[in-house]
């Protein structure tokens, strides 16, 4: 039996897209798990970042890269970093004070006795 059916619907079930697959997949709810994978793969983040602003960023840099990678063959070279840019601009608005309270509430201020 065939099926005829539009381009969007063919678009829609393969995804042959990136960007489409970018779209579906780039929810709050999705990126929250990248983003805790994120915090799991720097489980000393006292020693390794000297503030908040670095581990934020380092944790949504790092979630961003996971879930662009999970699925490799659906991005062109020239595409990632545009596409990238945009994720991670968006993580910082959704997980960017939430990471940065972890930082501060884990990692106790040193104070300079100089």
């Amino acid at each position: 039996m065939k099926y005829i059916i539009t381009e969007s619907q063919y678009n829609l079930l393969v995804e042959n897209s990136a960007l489409l697959w970018v779209r579906r997949r780039m929810t709050y709810e999705n990126m929250k798990e990248y983003i805790m994978n994120g915090e799991l793969n720097f489980p000393t983040l006292c020693d390794d970042f000297g503030d908040e602003f670095e581990y934020a960023d380092n944790v949504i840099a790092w979630a961003v890269d996971d879930f662009l990678t999970s699925r490799e063959e659906a991005f062109l070279d020239e595409m990632y970093d545009e596409v990238y840019e945009v994720i991670v601009d968006k993580c910082k608005e959704w997980f960017g004070n939430y990471l940065m309270e972890i930082y501060k509430s884990t990692c106790p201020e040193e104070e300079n006795d100089d």
